[in-house]
């Protein structure tokens, strides 16, 4: 099992870019030529709400915990 790499200069792509990632056995049964045009439908779609606080499509671990008001000071951006 290979965890997720914390090395960015490690990570697939890195070295040999999207031709790296493309090359991954992973993908190779993908029609690169059509993802990259934007040509493949998505496998799923979901129902979406008019409601602009309907939270249905994300899992409950998130919308049950309390919200709080997170900001990143611009000195660490």
């Amino acid at each position: 099992m290979q965890l997720l790499e914390k090395n960015p200069a490690n990570r697939l792509g890195a070295r040999g870019g999207i031709e790296e990632v493309l090359a991954h056995p992973w993908l190779a049964e993908l029609d690169h030529d059509k993802i990259l045009s934007k040509r493949v439908a998505a496998p799923v779609l979901p129902q979406l709400s008019d409601d602009i606080l309907d939270v249905s499509q994300f899992d409950s671990t998130f919308t049950q915990e309390a919200a709080t008001i997170s900001v990143v000071p611009v000195a660490k951006m």
